[in-house]
């Protein structure tokens, strides 16, 4: 009899305890053991990676992915985060990795990302990230966007060339044409004299 009231009043501490905060879940596709988040070897691209990571993450493995570089702020929200495993990723060493070399800066164990080393450009490429100063990563993206400006003038000069053809090929068309019936014209009016006088003649 005794234990039904303990019962229901457990029951309604139960009820009236606010709800719990749920986990953070482990990012797919990443597989996570306790506070380690391996995102190894996943295939994975700047469109494709995970957009956050639980905070209380102290290891992040990155390795063997197409990663040319990382989202701003990404590792900056992880305060426990102890080492990021980056290797075999294709990194572009330009100005969108400044954030990424400050965070190394700024780490203690630096020897983890001594052979992080650029693919592209081709510059930089084979050069170690840590290495290189911001000024050579901020005028790599300058060269490239000279680069897409020098294309992009060269595609403008050669649309003009196109349609500059094509209007002198027009213009050519009507001289030509211009010029037949002229000549026409001008065989009309040597030959309308003589046709004249014939219907005068054969009147008579």
């Amino acid at each position: 009899m005794g234990s039904g009231p303990r019962g229901a009043l457990s029951l309604l501490l139960l009820l009236l305890a606010p709800p719990s905060r749920p986990v953070a879940g482990c990012p797919a596709p990443c597989r996570c053991a306790e506070t380690r988040v391996d995102c190894g070897r996943r295939g994975l691209t700047w469109a494709s990676l995970p957009a956050s990571f639980p905070r209380d993450t102290t290891e992040l493995v990155l390795t063997g992915n197409n990663l040319t570089a990382l989202p701003p702020g990404l590792l900056d929200a992880l305060p426990r985060l102890r080492a990021v495993h980056l290797g075999a990723n294709p990194w572009r060493c330009d100005c969108r990795l400044v954030p990424l070399r400050a965070w190394m800066a700024g780490r203690p164990e630096r020897a983890l990302y001594r052979e992080l080393r650029c693919a592209a450009p081709l510059e930089l490429r084979g050069r170690v990230l840590s290495y290189l100063a911001e000024e050579e990563l901020r005028a790599a993206c300058a060269s490239d966007a000279l680069c897409r400006g020098s294309l992009a003038a060269q595609l403008v000069l050669l649309v003009l060339g196109l349609l500059h053809a094509l209007l002198l090929a027009l213009l050519l068309g009507r001289l030509r044409r211009l010029r037949a019936s002229a000549r026409s014209a001008h065989r009309l009016s040597l030959t309308a004299p003589l046709m004249s006088e014939l219907g005068e003649a054969s009147e008579s």
